[in-house]
């Protein structure tokens, strides 16, 4: 299970040894995702997306056709490098790969995600 602090969204990962389906009857935001472990590595593949969002906050699109490779390596205690390839042969000529570091930040919590504008939003539209 991954935990979002954005959005409070999860995902769920299953490592039993299942496959990825060939269809997905009911697409989702986050895909349908399995993994298994390669040594140190794990490798999480995800598929099943719908095409609601964009792939990345700048506004990339996807398709439904989107299939995501993700490797999560622990370098050492305080590190994690992720690597995730994205291939989306409606959307892009070719897959590509981009490579995220993560350090650990100790004893911190996930907290709740909490929009300011749209309370302020909020407060300004009850004034009219």
């Amino acid at each position: 299970m991954i935990l979002y602090e954005v959005d409070n969204l999860h995902r769920q990962i299953f490592t039993d040894g299942r496959k990825l389906p060939k269809e997905f009857a009911l697409p989702a935001y986050l895909g349908y995702s399995i993994g298994h472990w390669d040594r140190d590595t794990l490798v999480v593949e995800t598929a099943g997306f719908n095409d609601k969002t964009p792939l990345d906050a700048v506004g990339h699109p996807h398709s439904e056709w989107l299939h995501v490779v993700e490797r999560f390596h622990r370098r050492d205690f305080g590190h994690l490098d992720v690597e995730m390839t994205f291939d989306d042969p409606e959307m892009y000529t070719k897959p590509f790969t981009i490579k995220v570091p993560h350090d650990l930040v100790p004893d911190n919590d996930i907290f709740e995600m909490f929009c300011n504008e749209n309370e302020k939003d909020r407060q300004h539209l009850k004034q009219k």
